[in-house]
């Protein structure tokens, strides 16, 4: 896991050094907030319908992305945080997929457990801000499986013009 991560942040920002149409537009900061849509609406496999929030902040630039997020849940006692480096298929354009990797804790009551997923993003871009959505394959340590959840949410970008 180490390793991996130490790859990450090592190789992946050496995409975006040699991209030379580099704008304004494709470099920028954002704050989000999200919702897993199916523990909100139905519930989860072992819960009923309850709030499981998601806050992160992250920097773009072109085709790289870092985010550093946090997650709550607190009907089961669940809290899982980490830092995503990633990369973005069509930056600049209004339907924007990207993906990345999550390297990350899991914290339970009774222990912390290092976990990892791999996250699929869809984003629709306004001036100032997106909406997204975000299908996660995590593997979740605290249990031993992998599991699917789908997240929707808000960002505001800043930091450009």
């Amino acid at each position: 896991m180490k390793r991996l991560f130490l790859i990450a942040t090592l190789l992946l920002p050496l995409q975006v050094i040699a991209q030379p149409w580099i704008t304004r537009e494709d470099t920028y900061w954002f704050a989000s907030t999200g919702v897993d849509l199916r523990n909100a609406t139905f519930g989860g496999t072992v819960n009923d319908a309850a709030y499981d929030g998601t806050f992160s902040i992250g920097y773009r630039n072109v085709g790289f992305s870092i985010i550093a997020y946090y997650e709550t849940f607190s009907a089961i006692e669940y809290e899982s945080m980490g830092i995503n480096p990633g990369f973005v298929v069509r930056p600049g354009k209004k339907l924007v997929p990207a993906g990345d990797i999550s390297l990350s804790f899991i914290r339970r009551p009774w222990k912390t457990y290092p976990s990892l997923a791999f996250n699929a993003r869809m984003e629709y871009h306004f001036d100032r801000f997106f909406v997204y959505l975000r299908a996660e394959n995590r593997w979740r340590t605290d249990y031993d499986f992998y599991q699917f959840s789908v997240y929707g949410g808000f960002s505001i970008k800043f930091g450009f013009n």
